[in-house]
């Protein structure tokens, strides 16, 4: 990977559909017999290297998962709740609401200043993506701020993707382990046909924070209702529009760069 040549945004994440009978194994126990490039298994079975190689979702999806317990407040959470009423108030949409639209609301600000701080000091620990395209804090934007919602009159499951584009990805849960059964965290490693899905802890007020080129869905809903909020972090303008933004002037105007 090198600067020169541009990472397409408009092209959508890949998305393929969960494997049926697939293996649900607690969180850290993939541990991979053979890595596709030299490097020292992590204590999580995901591998150490750092930099852009991390862009390639072959490579990305050894890395870590990174679960901060507890790091939003009940205060914090409340808030983000009542934005995302407000928007599906506003935009008579029931599911995916994009907080971000028309601007992020003053009360979400810092929380969101937050969540983008937290995850560059985990990539400064763990993956060395900013450090290896040297950007800096003020590189890195918002491109989504999304709460989602599982129920049965929303969405039940998300298949299995990454969020091509983006630096990191920042899940937060807003539900408690009372209020749905099912909605599992998962992550996959893909290798010879074959995949391995990992179940992730989440709980409420925890982040998790990862690669956005790293295979990632949620296991279906049984029941209950499911509410998270996601926000894709990238090297381009934080977006004020009513969508996942794809590059589209004036929402992000900064691209990263792929061989």
């Amino acid at each position: 990977l090198s600067r020169g040549q541009h990472l397409s945004r408009a092209a959508p994440a890949a998305v393929v559909g969960m494997s049926p009978g697939f293996l649900l194994e607690p969180s850290h126990s993939v541990a991979p017999a053979a890595l596709p490039y030299d490097a020292t298994p992590s204590i999580s079975g995901g591998a150490r290297v750092r930099g852009r190689s991390l862009l390639d979702p072959d490579v990305a999806q050894y890395s870590e998962m990174v679960r901060m317990p507890k790091f939003l407040s009940e205060e914090d959470m409340a808030l983000i709740r009542a934005a995302a009423l407000q928007h599906q108030t506003k935009h008579n949409v029931v599911g995916t609401q994009y907080l971000q639209s028309g601007g992020l609301p003053d009360e979400l600000l810092h929380i969101v200043d937050r969540l983008r701080d937290m995850a560059i000091d985990v990539d400064a620990q763990h993956w060395g993506l900013l450090e290896d395209f040297d950007l800096d804090v003020g590189d890195v934007g918002a491109r989504t701020v999304e709460f989602h919602e599982y129920s049965k009159v929303a969405r039940r499951t998300c298949g299995n993707h990454y969020d091509a584009g983006s630096l990191f990805t920042v899940d937060v849960m807003l539900s408690g382990g009372a209020d749905f059964e099912g909605g599992e965290m998962l992550s996959t490693l893909r290798s010879g046909g074959s995949e391995v899905q990992t179940v992730h802890a989440f709980e409420r007020g925890d982040c998790l924070v990862f690669l956005s080129h790293k295979w990632h869905s949620v296991a279906s809903l049984r029941s209950g209702t499911r509410c998270v909020v996601v926000i894709e972090f990238w090297d381009g303008t934080a977006c004020s529009g009513n969508h996942r933004c794809m590059g589209r002037p004036p929402c992000g105007d900064a691209e990263l760069t792929i061989e």
